[in-house]
Parts: C-alpha cells; structure tokens; sequence
C-alpha cells in the first residue's frame, strides 16, 4: 500500500477571527463606537489566547506567527484611534463646549437597536467606548451581598432621565453604581448633581479614574456600604438590581423615610423576589406610591413619595 499522507493540522480557532479582524475597515473610517466594537473583538481574541498555547500554535505552523504580529499591531492602530476619539470628547466636555443637553443627543441619537448577534446598542457602543467600561465586569471582588457588575444599557439611562427630568437643584443617588456608566453618563447628560454610592473599593476606583477624565463638577464617587450613606439630600434614585435580601431591604426602608419627606423617585430594576418586594412593603406602608408598569420595561419599578403624588 502506498504511504499515506500525514494529515494536515486543523487551524487554531483563533486563526479565523485574526484574518477577520485585519480585514477590518480603516480605523480612521469609524467613529467612537465602531471603533469600541472593534476594540473589544481585538481584546476578546487576545485574552483568551494563552501564551504557552499561541507558542505551540506557532511551532506547528510557523507561519502564524506573522499573522499574531500583525494582529497585535492593528489592535494597537484601534485602541490609539480610540483613545483620541474619546479624549476629543472628554477635551470638550471639560471645556464645555459640549453642553449636557448636546452630549446627550449625541449618544441618544445613535439609537438603541441591538445589532445583529450582539448583545449591544450603537448608544452602548458610544457612551462604553468613551468611557472603556465594558458591559459586564467579572474577576473582581464584591461583597456577599452585592452582584457582579454589569453597566447599565444607554435605553434604560435614557429613560430615567426622561421619567425624572432632573435638573440643577436635584441630587441623584446611583446606588451600587459599579464602573460609574450611568453615574458618569448622568452626570455629563444634565445639570443634576450626582453621587455613585459603591462598596466594591476596586469598582469605586475604577470609576473615579474614569470621572476624572471628564472634569464633571456635579460627579462624586463614593466608597461605603449603602447603609451608612446619608440619603436625605437625593430627590431621585437609581438601582440596578445591585444587592439583595437584608441590604435590599434596609435600603428600601432608608427611602422609604427620605419619601415620607420630602418628593422623591425611585428608580428600582430588578426582580420581584428578594428585591422589589421590600420597595413595595413602603408602597403597602404609605411611604411611596408605584407608578404603572410600562411595558418596555416590564422589570422596573417607578416609584414617588406618597405624600407628593
């Protein structure tokens, strides 16, 4: 019988997506958002191509390691163009050339239609490129009771800001804010002050790192358990499912007695069970009010001081 051929090696599965990635469009083609998507395509094939491995890749088929060379050059060219996208915005955020009623038609105007197999919105895209604040973050610590950090969408920022119009004399809570997307976001949209309250130290510095970039007078971090923050000054509140249980009812109840004052909205995302339960025991008990369910947005609820509805 004739000798038979060895047979060839299949590719490393991260051959295709580099070819992919280098046929990109011109990175100064793309705008702050584009280049984000890109950005994080590059960063997902680089982070998840462990280095012992890449060098048996390249032991088998030597001629791969052109083709990762090449890579990590162009996702250098996309992240140096991403960065002098966002620097012009944040430049004219902290000159005030971009007023926040422009920044944010700016990143509303870019709509909030998933793209086609991702999970994201070209206002997602954005508002995370310029703040490099990806959507989920993990490897992080957080506390027992805390959740893993997950950026909130630029829809559901949107509609906050349209719910409670905030202005110049409201002071908005963003309770177990994370990275600070929304705080930071809110903060740059409207003349309100804003103050992101997290317990996680590593998000918390995160998030102030990011602030500082943009020069916001009216944006404050601050690192503490929720419980130990004074809340009487807030008049609107933000809360993206970010604890549970005795923190998740203990917070209800400290809003329930800034309700029982003075006029305030809350606005809670997240389930029923162990969460929005322990808001609606002050609906049951007098302090707020729960506006309708509105159906864009079935998993949050809107809720006001009673005494002011």
């Amino acid at each position: 019988m004739p000798p038979t051929s060895p047979t060839p090696c299949a590719a490393p599965w991260w051959v295709e997506r580099a070819e992919i990635l280098l046929a990109s469009k011109d990175v100064r083609t793309l705008d702050l958002g584009a280049l984000w998507e890109l950005f994080e395509r590059f960063s997902f094939v680089q982070e998840n191509v462990e280095p012992d491995l890449l060098l048996l890749d390249v032991r088998a088929r030597p001629e791969l390691q052109a083709l990762w060379d090449a890579l990590e050059v162009s996702a250098r060219s996309v992240t140096e163009a991403l960065d002098a996208a966002g620097d012009d915005v944040a430049r004219q955020l902290r000159t005030g050339d971009l007023a926040p009623a422009r920044f944010r038609e700016r990143w509303e105007g870019l709509g909030f239609t998933e793209a086609a197999g991702r999970a994201s919105t070209a206002a997602d895209d954005w508002l995370e490129g310029l703040l490099r604040i990806s959507r989920i973050t993990t490897g992080q610590s957080r506390p027992p009771f805390g959740q893993v950090n997950m950026a909130s969408r630029a829809q559901r920022i949107s509609d906050f800001l349209s719910i409670t119009s905030p202005g110049q004399h409201d002071t908005i809570y963003d309770l177990g804010c994370g990275n600070g997307k929304f705080a930071i976001t809110v903060a740059a949209s409207c003349s309100a002050r804003v103050k992101g309250v997290e317990y996680g130290q590593t998000y918390v510095e995160s998030a102030r790192r990011t602030g500082e970039r943009f020069g916001l007078p009216n944006l404050e971090f601050i690192h503490s358990d929720v419980r130990d923050v004074d809340l009487s000054d807030g008049t609107a509140f933000y809360l993206y499912f970010p604890f549970w249980g005795e923190v998740a009812h203990a917070v209800a109840r400290m809003l329930g007695h800034v309700a029982r004052d003075r006029d305030i909205t809350v606005y809670a995302s997240g389930p029923r069970h162990d969460y929005g339960e322990h808001f609606l025991e002050q609906v049951t008990q007098g302090a707020l009010c729960l506006a309708p369910q509105r159906q864009d947005f079935a998993d949050v609820m809107v809720l006001r001081s009673a005494a002011f509805a």
